[in-house]
């Protein structure tokens, strides 16, 4: 049987409160970080505030399952592993539904773990004994993970719609549980996309559920931080990110959970001139690696997010070979570029870094990303004409390079130049000779005319 979890406050989440001089709060901190009622991703609510917890009193497979959930909580993914194992392993005698679920949450902490050869075969198991039988929690949850595992493998467009599936059930019946963690992976999606309408869309919907409160609500704050960075400007993320990393066990969580967070975290300090901060969140990462030594996953995100505050290209260069997620190795290898390019004898080195990162960005449809890459390509002299897909094997959207596709996507849904040019990382006068382009290739006289014609092709 795993071990117990202690409950003492790890020396590297305890952290000065930097962020909050100066930084007006976009988002209270209590819509974030109480938590009136909690949400186990499978459908089943404990509500901690009235004292009823449907796995009290119940059955072996319920206890191991609970315990799982707030191993998990508090920064012990490897810990909630194997206690959710043990609850897949031990068959529950009273048939409770929310025992049913725990393969799910199984495959959940799995796909947290990057370890997606053992969730695809949980997974098929679990459909091949289930076959089309179920309730529509079970559905709905059915399609919600496989649609989260697709997604983490790079599987972008089958992950969405799978999520897609999911969520309308869920939203249909009224099942809650679901709603965050489909959410999150939808707005994700949607900024990589540089679909900013739709990645709102989906943070307004994680806001309302914040303020109801949900369990393990650490990864809906930080998407909420990153939309609001692309949106507004990191400044104004600035009161959501003091309150992700003050609050120890909402950190804990967020670093065994969204691989990407750590360096994330780290990059946002470095912008607000905080690199207190990221010293914290470095000695946080490092901790959570020191206690998961068998995740890769873990120990790559630390090695980004370490290389990047200590400007270490060997750190950075291990982060992006051992990291099983691709876009974050992608990520890596893009921080290396910019790290290598500081060094005009390696500008060679750096070239060839920024085109692998391109690739992989391109082939997991990061086009935010790509466009990014591209551009500091150019800064090089090397042009690079990657093009962008709509449902990648459809025809190409009237030969619209990545860069011009993400600039038509955010002028159509009302972005000024300036606007497109933050979000995409280039300058105004950039935007307007890509946005000339697109007027071209689409036959368009106006932004009202682009706006339409892209609504109709969308």
């Amino acid at each position: 049987m795993p071990d117990a979890i202690g409950d003492a406050e790890p020396a590297a989440c305890r952290r000065p409160d930097r962020l909050a001089q100066g930084h007006r709060r976009l988002f209270p901190r209590h819509s974030w970080f109480t938590r009136p009622s909690w949400f186990v991703p499978g459908g089943t609510e404990m509500n901690i505030t009235n004292g009823h917890d449907p796995f009290l009193d119940s059955c072996e497979t319920a206890d191991l399952f609970r315990r799982s959930a707030f191993l998990w909580l508090n920064g012990r993914l490897d810990a909630g592993l194997r206690y959710a194992a043990a609850a897949v392993d031990v068959k529950c005698e009273e048939n409770h539904e929310y025992c049913e679920l725990t393969p799910f949450w199984h495959i959940a902490l799995l796909i947290k773990a990057r370890e997606f050869d053992a969730g695809r075969r949980v997974l098929n198991s679990i459909e091949i004994q289930r076959g089309k039988t179920g309730s529509q929690r079970v559905t709905a949850t059915s399609h919600t993970v496989r649609g989260e595992l697709l997604f983490a493998m790079g599987r972008v467009d089958e992950g969405i719609a799978e999520i897609g599936v999911g969520l309308r059930i869920a939203e249909r019946c009224g099942i809650r549980a679901l709603l965050p963690n489909g959410y999150v992976v939808m707005a994700l999606g949607a900024l990589r996309r540089a679909d900013m309408r739709t990645c709102l869309h989906y943070v307004d919907k994680l806001t309302r559920e914040a303020l109801l409160g949900y369990f393990g609500q650490a990864a809906g704050a930080w998407v909420t931080a990153l939309a609001m960075e692309a949106r507004s400007g990191v400044e104004c993320a600035a009161g959501l990110i003091d309150g992700i990393v003050m609050n120890p066990v909402v950190l804990r969580q967020l670093l065994v959970s969204e691989p990407a967070a750590a360096s994330w975290l780290v990059r946002a300090a470095g912008k607000l001139g905080a690199r207190d901060v990221g010293k914290v969140l470095v000695s946080a990462a490092s901790a959570a690696s020191a206690s998961h030594s068998r995740l890769s996953v873990v120990r790559a995100s630390a090695l980004h997010a370490a290389g990047l505050l200590e400007e270490d290209a060997g750190k950075l260069c291990e982060a992006s070979a051992l990291h099983p997620d691709r876009w974050c190795g992608a990520s890596a290898r893009e921080n290396l570029a910019d790290l290598l390019a500081k060094r005009g004898s390696e500008q060679g080195d750096a070239i060839r870094t920024l085109e692998s990162a391109l690739g992989t960005y391109t082939a997991v449809g990061a086009t935010r990303d790509a466009s990014r890459v591209v551009n500091k390509l150019r800064e090089f002299g090397v042009r690079r004409g990657a093009t962008r897909t709509v449902g990648r094997e459809r025809i190409l959207l009237n030969g619209l390079t990545s860069t011009e596709f993400a600039v038509a996507e955010l002028v159509s849904q009302g972005h000024t130049n300036n606007d497109v040019g933050r979000q995409l990382f280039i300058s105004r006068h950039t935007v307007a000779f890509h946005l000339k382009k697109v007027y071209q290739k689409m036959n368009v006289a106006s932004r009202v005319e682009l706006a339409a014609n892209w609504k109709a092709m969308r």
